[in-house]
């Protein structure tokens, strides 16, 4: 994945939306279980292999680039995946 190319369409306006996976709380790390969602992205760090996204619209967190599962234009429309 290229943040530095991520980043620079960022820095230019393009509004980008984020879908990826996240650990779900309490699983056991030999059968870890994950969701998979889509949120706002917010801003990427080249030099700490993340990215940042608008948790629910709400919440600032971070996601590891091998969490990522794709980058879109920004429709405004922000799942909740079954998995």
């Amino acid at each position: 994945m290229d943040l530095a190319s991520i980043g620079q369409r960022l820095e230019s306006g393009e509004h980008l939306k984020i879908k990826y996976r996240y650990p779900i709380a309490g699983e056991v790390d030999s059968n870890q279980a994950y969701g998979v969602r889509s949120d706002k992205l917010l801003d990427v760090s080249r030099e700490g292999n993340r990215l940042f996204a608008k948790f629910r619209g709400m919440t600032p967190v971070w996601i590891q680039v091998d969490e990522v599962l794709d980058i879109a234009p920004d429709d405004g429309v922000y799942e909740e995946f079954s998995v």
